[in-house]
This record gives structure tokens, C-alpha cells and sequence, in this order.
């Protein structure tokens, strides 16, 4: 009997959380969907409704705004990441343990956030380090290579890295154009 109890009060708090979550998710889409309606209805004011004599004053206005739509990103990626916590992180071991390694590998985290606007998160990333690590055939330094290739070269996963890799594609032998990417 106390381990329906048990099993009964674990279901009701996993439903609570998910409603909390789901109220949570629809909060953020609310909001998004308001700052989509304001900023519109600015930028219709900007362009269409306001004196020529007022645009150097409403430069830093505008600048202001864009700062405040960065904040309030951050901000709902944030809570994003508190509300999907119903699963439990793993543990992520690095595969080799050198400073250098330890920061690039830090470094290629930041890049897919700041660039791809993607947060790795415990799953992904022990399955990435574990590919990367055959990747290179357990060589270090070409795991290094290979991830500041990627980062260089803006792609947002890495992969083998060969001398025709560092040349570059010409659309006449078949290679991609600037559209491709």
C-alpha cells in the first residue's frame, strides 16, 4: 500500500511540474508574441509616421529597444532552461584532460550558443565528445584541429578534417557556392 502511495504522490508532482511547465512555455509565447507586435507596429512608426527632423533622436532609442529584445532572450532561454529540468543531467567526462583541450572544447560550446543559438545540453554532449574522440582515432591535438576548423570555417558540427577540406570549392569542379552554406 506504501508503494502506491508512493508511486501515486510522484504522478501527481511529475503532473504539477508539467502544468507548471506548459503554463511556463504558453507565459513565453504570450510574451514573444507581444514584443513581435510592438516591435512591429515601432518599426511601421520609425519608417512610415515620423518626421525626418526627429531620426538622429530616435537612433538611441532604437538601440535601446534592440538591447532590451536581447536582454528579454536571454532572459526566456533561461527560464527555458529551468523549466526542462524533468530530466537528469549525466555526467559528461572529457576525453582527454589538458588545459588546452578543456578550453577549446569550452570555446566550441560558447560558439554554437553565440552563433547556432544552441545549448548543449548533458546527452548531447557526452555523445558528441564520445564521436569526436573516434573520430580522430583518440588523438588530442586532432580533436583540437577539427573543432577550431568547424569554428573557423562557421559550420556548427565538426567532422574529419582532410587536405581537401582545406582547399577551397569552385563551383566549375563541382564544389558549393556561397549560397550552400
Amino acid at each position: 500500500m506504501l508503494v502506491y502511495a508512493v508511486l501515486l504522490q510522484s504522478f501527481i508532482r511529475n503532473k504539477e511540474t508539467m502544468a507548471r511547465e506548459t503554463n511556463l512555455q504558453s507565459l513565453m509565447e504570450q510574451f514573444w508574441s507581444s514584443l513581435i507586435d510592438a516591435n512591429d507596429e515601432l518599426n511601421s512608426f520609425i519608417i512610415f509616421g515620423m518626421p525626418s527632423s526627429t531620426e538622429k533622436r530616435h537612433k538611441d532609442f532604437v538601440r535601446k529597444w534592440n538591447s532590451m529584445k536581447d536582454k528579454a532572450e536571454t532572459l526566456c532561454d533561461q527560464i527555458e532552461q529551468q523549466a526542462d529540468t524533468s530530466v537528469p543531467a549525466v555526467e559528461v567526462k572529457l576525453p582527454w584532460s589538458s588545459d588546452e583541450f578543456k578550453n577549446v572544447w569550452q570555446n566550441w560550446k560558447d560558439y554554437l550558443s553565440e552563433q547556432h543559438n544552441k545549448r548543449i545540453k548533458s546527452r548531447w554532449e557526452y555523445a558528441a565528445l564520445n564521436y569526436l574522440k573516434e573520430l580522430c582515432e583518440d588523438k588530442e591535438a586532432t580533436a583540437i584541429e577539427y573543432l577550431q576548423f568547424a569554428m573557423a570555417n562557421g559550420y556548427p558540427r565538426f567532422f574529419k578534417v582532410t587536405k581537401k577540406s582545406y582547399e577551397q570549392p569552385t563551383i566549375a569542379a563541382g564544389g558549393r557556392s556561397d549560397s550552400d552554406y
